[in-house]
Order: structure tokens, then C-alpha cells, then sequence
């Protein structure tokens, strides 16, 4: 779990890092949001998770779910944001704690699973906006795939924070079946 988590910050951080400030205004695919925007979003996403398995309040649901842009480097946010989320999810006892979360008392074991999608999947969504779709390692897929059945399910769609999957093309790369199990338009 710690491994794949390692690996979506990663991939985040590696996007975000991609991106040029000509292209931060641009429109995403997860509309009406921009390039910034949903970097924003993202990050703060790991904050907030990481918050609620260690009783930190680090950042709000509305800057997180309203994807308050946030003014500063987001390449420089975006590694601090990777090394405090890691920091949180390795403290002793996280993984195997219970802890209140909008799907109920789960497991840190179940927990980390949330953010570990979100993250893998913004990514994709911010590569794919900027015209530069990334495709996760072959060896990670096996992990992934996992991960997207676990998370991404009628209960979690319920809630609102997965929408339902979407119509992959027929020639859909691995990746991009993956992300339209998570609904994303590909």
C-alpha cells in the first residue's frame, strides 16, 4: 500500500512539475476547473486525508473541495505536500487505526486507498488537459487495477466524490481503461 501510495504522489508530483505557467489557465477535463485549480485540488486532497488519519485540521473541505487555487509554486507545494502526506501515512499505527472518514470508521489499511486513487487520477487528468496523457508503469498496472476495483465503487459513487465509469475507446491504452473505471472520459 505504501509502495503504490509512493508511486501516485510521485506521478503527481511529476505532472505538476510538467506543467508551464502558460498552462495553468487552461480548462481540464474535470470542468469548470483550471490547470491550477486542479492541481490545487489534488494536493490539498493529500493534506486533507493525511489530516484525517492523524487528527491534523491542515486544510479545509471547502479550499480542498472547491479547488481554491493555490497563489504560490505548485511544483514547490507539491513536493512538500508529497513529503508531509508520506510523513503522515508512515506515523506508527496509521495504517492499522480506525479512523472516522465520509464512508465511515474504516482501517488505515482501506483509507490510504482514497487518496492513493485521487492522486494517480489527477495526475492522468491534469496530463491529459495539458495535451501530455501519461501512462503508468506496466509493472504498477497489476497494483492500479486493484486499487480502482477496491475504490471505485457504487458506494464511493454514491457519495459523490467517483462518477460513474465511462466507455473506454477500443483502443484504450491499460491506463486509460483504468481511468474510465475511475470515470474519467477518455
Amino acid at each position: 500500500q505504501m509502495e503504490l501510495f509512493e508511486l501516485a504522489l510521485s506521478e503527481l508530483g511529476e505532472v505538476v512539475a510538467d506543467i508551464s505557467e502558460t498552462e495553468m489557465d487552461r480548462e481540464t477535463n474535470c470542468g469548470p476547473w483550471t490547470v491550477r485549480r486542479l492541481a490545487s485540488h489534488a494536493l490539498n486532497n493529500q493534506l486533507l486525508w493525511g489530516g484525517v488519519v492523524t487528527g491534523q485540521d491542515l486544510v479545509s473541505i471547502e479550499v480542498t473541495m472547491g479547488a481554491e487555487p493555490y497563489a504560490g509554486d505548485l511544483v514547490a507545494f507539491a513536493a512538500d505536500t508529497a513529503q508531509r502526506a508520506l510523513g503522515m501515512w508512515r506515523r506508527a499505527g496509521v495504517l492499522d487505526a480506525i479512523h472516522t472518514t465520509p464512508f465511515g470508521d474504516l482501517p488505515g489499511s482501506v483509507v490510504i486507498g482514497f487518496p492513493t486513487i485521487d492522486a494517480l487520477a489527477h495526475a492522468w487528468d491534469l496530463s491529459v488537459s495539458v495535451g501530455r496523457p501519461i501512462e503508468f508503469a506496466v509493472e504498477a498496472m497489476p497494483a492500479i487495477s486493484t486499487l480502482v476495483e477496491a475504490v471505485c465503487t457504487d458506494d464511493v459513487r454514491a457519495l459523490g466524490l467517483i462518477a460513474s465509469p465511462t466507455e473506454p475507446p477500443a483502443d484504450a491504452t491499460d491506463t486509460e481503461v483504468l481511468m474510465a473505471l475511475a470515470g474519467r472520459e477518455v
